[in-house]
Order: C-alpha cells, then structure tokens, then sequence
C-alpha cells in the first residue's frame, strides 16, 4: 500500500526559523518520528512524502542520516489539499494511507490495525471531544452538543478512486477541507470511525511542542 506523508508546510504558528518538519523534539526532527514507524510497517510500498521546494536537500539528508529508504518526494502545493492532490497522481495501490509529520506520535500496532478496513471507503480515526464548544465570534450564536462532536486525527485509510473522485469534484467546485475525510464525506462517501488515542497530538503551536517533549519522555525513553 501507498503512503501519502505530508511534509511540505512552514509551520507560521509555531514561530521558528525553520520549517516546523525540521525543528527537534527528543533529539530527532519531528517528521523523522513517523517516517521511522511507517518503514518498518512490511505491506506499506511506498511513502510519498511531500516537501518544501526550498527545503530539497534537507529532506534528502533527513532520509539518508535515518536511513528512511521507502520514500519518494512528491512537490507540496500551495494547501495542504493541493499537496494531497499531488501526491494521489503517484499513487499505485487500491487503497493507501494519509498521514502528516506533525502528528509524530504513531505506533505500529495501530496502523495495522487499518487492514481489517480495507473494504471501506474511508477510515479514520477519531477521539471525544472532552470539553464544551460554542459558536459565536464576538457574542455566542449557538451551543453545540459534544457528546455528537469527534476529534479527527490522521493517519486515515482511503479508497484510492473514491479519494481521487472526491479531489476531482472538490477542484471544480473550487471547495476546499482542512483534511481529506471531509471531502469523502461530502461528496458521497462513507467514513469509518476508528478509535483515535490523546497521544496522538498535532504539533501546531509553541506549546504543543513543550507537550511534545513530556510525550516523549514518557512514552520512547
């Protein structure tokens, strides 16, 4: 099965000098965490990892230093749905998965927990929301009910075709999502819900980073 890895971002919200792929958690850059796992997992062929134009060579010797050899990098578009769209163009296998190196908390046994899936349109993992969430800008405009909401967090399984015909449809409806479950949904698909795990995290700001580190302290060491 193919791979889609998604590495091409800057990272604004975290505030470094860096792209946020290449800043170090526990000593590693924090793509190098997922791509570990996603090499030794046997009937994954291939990572498409997608990148930074003007971060070439430094992907190429992150891969050469971790002796990641499954990978094969793939442009980054100018969103993260562009990028998705890209790397769907290489994509050989019936179905593949999506994963992104901000989330660099994964875990073997989980991922292969994706093969007993395989029939379904799109899988994804999802955890309870444990805290309230309105709507509203300056004032509230309305309550919405947790028990109903679900975190959704990567990696996810898709259908090849039924995700390539879901990117098609979204590019000519000019409709962008914030992840690629969305536009399965949206144009006709079903998702499977797994359940997600709280280590799963998304390292988006500064102080996810500092939760980052106590994770790997607590979880790899």
């Amino acid at each position: 099965m193919d791979c889609i890895y998604l590495a091409a971002g800057v990272g604004k919200r975290l505030k470094k000098q860096i792209p946020k792929q290449f800043f170090k958690i526990g000593g590693k850059p924090i793509l190098v965490f997922g791509l570990e796992i996603l090499e030794r997992i046997e009937w994954i062929d291939r990572i498409l990892v997608t990148y930074n134009e003007g971060y070439k060579e430094e992907y190429l010797k992150i891969f050469s230093d971790y002796n990641i050899s499954k990978v094969e990098l793939v442009k980054g578009g100018n969103t993260r749905q562009e990028s998705v769209y890209n790397a769907l163009q290489k994509v050989k296998t019936e179905n593949l998965l999506i994963h992104e190196a901000a989330r660099p908390f994964i875990y073997q046994q989980f991922i292969e927990n994706f093969l007993k899936f395989v029939d379904e349109d799109a899988v994804v993992p999802v955890i309870k929301i444990p805290f309230t969430v309105s709507e509203g800008d300056e004032y509230m405009t309305g309550i919405l009910d947790r028990e109903k909401l679900r975190n959704v967090q990567l990696p996810q399984m898709f259908k090849t075709e039924v995700l390539l015909d879901a990117h098609r449809k979204a590019i000519k409806e000019n409709f962008n999502a914030t992840e690629d479950s969305l536009l399965v949904f949206k144009y006709g698909g079903k998702v499977k819900f797994i359940e997600g795990y709280e280590n799963n995290i998304k390292i988006t700001t500064p102080l996810d980073i500092i939760i980052a580190e106590q994770i790997i302290r607590g979880y790899y060491l």
